[in-house]
């Protein structure tokens, strides 16, 4: 049950703007655009035993996926509350999302066929991340084998990805009820099942390395409003560029005009959802004891926050571009302009190498064409003491898009997995490697750090981080979601800019 107060009165003249054409839609599902912000997200991976029956779950869940719409009244209605009341308010919902596997499209549709021929031209969608991973860097410990989705044969096959998210557990385990009622009728078989908590206490907001998570997230053209004093970035987000929405939405207009789609994913986007398991004894021990390869004022602290890019409290190390809208914790105003040998943001850094800002089109000259919405969020227990103690945590990393390729793999590939992701010649007075790999997410191995106070030193390190399931979706509009589940044809005209 949804409780909601009395709203405030006094409502801040930017909210009494017109709302941007996005911000109302009622066909694109909650948490692309709009995320759901829960503390509380299970993740289903369900198998259909045969089309009708995949249909009849669709239909029977349809009435329970969010929208954008709604997702983002009660977001806006939340802060609000918030702002005025100086607390979390006491309002509490649950919010359902679902996206559907290349095979489980393959499995639903009318034609089959004709969504084979539509999706020629979405090579990694058609493949699935399984097919994907060596170029990747999913091997070893990381290899599909050892998944514990994304990469099965048989009725371990993953169709359908169902996200489930509420406020508390309480109202997360009412709509359960209601949703394994659904699966039982169906004889939907679930693969595999993941809980997504966010952290308590110190930790909220952050990730089991400590570090705080989800801060730097892209602005969005016709859904976020403009600043009024900054054009082409995001009302009261210091440093967040606007970004055309078809960057993460098919059906609207793109950065460079190469999104376009078949007419059935209008409002539909690309989602990766990765299990990703992180070692915490091991990335803490690591940070103490690479200390010992530098020389100057590096320490522990120091040490992990050049890893990161940030500090736990998500102070970012980069000096802000704005001395005033700069301020604060989660401060976003920097674009690395003036740090180009990363004295101050090393190149290792885990936020530089997925997010380089003004040096991200230095591999294609595109560069606002490869940012994610992020939407991941911790699972497994909170880590105490010093030792491993053998339970399994990590994130649950989900992402939206546009293009697996020039999105989620290029960063994946090109810029957390590349030893010389670099904007040319390499100015930093330490040997190779300069760069390496990215710490937190890429590839084990060597990568030096210069900062401006002349501390330096080579970093050494294996990896705390690896992939125990992967998968790639697509979440369909709430209009395309409905065509599926009553078996009608697909519209396929070409949209998109």
């Amino acid at each position: 049950m949804t409780t909601t107060p009395t709203r405030p009165t006094a409502v801040p003249s930017i909210e009494q703007l017109p709302q941007p054409a996005l911000r109302t839609n009622t066909d694109i599902q909650g948490n692309i655009l709009a995320a759901f912000n829960k503390d509380f997200m299970d993740f289903r991976y369900l198998h259909f035993p045969d089309a009708a029956k995949g249909r009849g779950w669709l239909s029977a869940i349809l009435n329970t996926v969010a929208t954008t719409s709604e997702t983002e009244d009660f977001n806006e209605q939340f802060s609000l509350a918030r702002r005025a009341f100086g607390r979390d308010p006491a309002i509490t919902t649950v919010r359902c999302g679902v996206s559907l596997t290349f095979d489980g499209l393959m499995a639903v549709a009318k034609n089959p066929q004709q969504v084979e021929t539509d999706l020629t031209g979405f090579v990694a969608l058609r493949e699935g991340s399984a097919k994907r991973a060596a170029q990747l860097g999913d091997t070893a410990e990381s290899d599909p084998k050892q998944w514990l989705f994304g990469a099965g044969t048989g009725d371990k096959v993953v169709h359908a990805v169902l996200i489930v998210a509420a406020d508390t557990e309480e109202l997360l385990k009412e709509k359960l009820k209601n949703l394994d009622a659904v699966e039982n009728a169906h004889q939907i078989t679930r693969v595999h099942v993941d809980e997504g908590r966010t952290l308590t206490g110190p930790l909220k907001g952050h990730e089991h390395f400590g570090y705080k998570d989800g801060i730097s997230q892209p602005g969005v053209k016709d859904f976020h409003r403009e600043s009024q004093d900054r054009m082409g970035f995001r009302d009261n987000h210091a440093g967040t560029e606007l970004i055309e929405p078809g960057e993460f939405v098919f059906g609207h207009k793109s950065e460079t005009g190469d999104r376009q789609a078949p007419g059935w994913m209008k409002n539909g986007s690309l989602q990766v959802v990765r299990r990703l398991r992180q070692d915490v004894a091991g990335w803490n021990q690591a940070v103490v004891d690479g200390v010992k390869q530098f020389t100057g004022t590096m320490d522990p602290n120091l040490l992990g926050a050049c890893l990161v890019g940030r500090e736990k409290n998500g102070t970012p190390l980069a000096p802000p571009s704005n001395a005033v809208t700069g301020l604060g914790s989660d401060r976003n105003d920097f674009d690395y302009q003036d740090d180009p040998s990363g004295q101050h943001t090393p190149w290792v850094a885990h936020i530089r190498r997925t997010n380089p800002r003004s040096f991200a089109g230095i591999v294609d000259n595109k560069p606002k064409s490869h940012r994610l919405m992020r939407r991941g969020i911790p699972y497994g227990p909170e880590f105490k003491g010093t030792k491993d103690d053998g339970k399994d945590r990590g994130l649950m990393f989900v992402c939206y898009g546009t293009s697996l390729e020039q999105q989620f793999e290029l960063i994946q590939q090109h810029w957390s997995n590349s030893p010389d992701f670099t904007p040319g010649k390499d100015p930093a007075p330490t040997p190779e490697p300069h760069n390496g790999f990215d710490k937190v997410i890429g590839l084990a191995g060597k990568a030096s750090i210069a900062l401006a106070d002349g501390t330096h030193g080579t970093v050494d390190m294996k990896r705390f981080v690896r992939t125990t399931g992967s998968l790639y979706a697509f979440t369909p509009s709430i209009s395309t979601l409905r065509l599926l589940a009553e078996g009608k044809d697909l519209p396929n005209k070409p949209v998109g800019s």
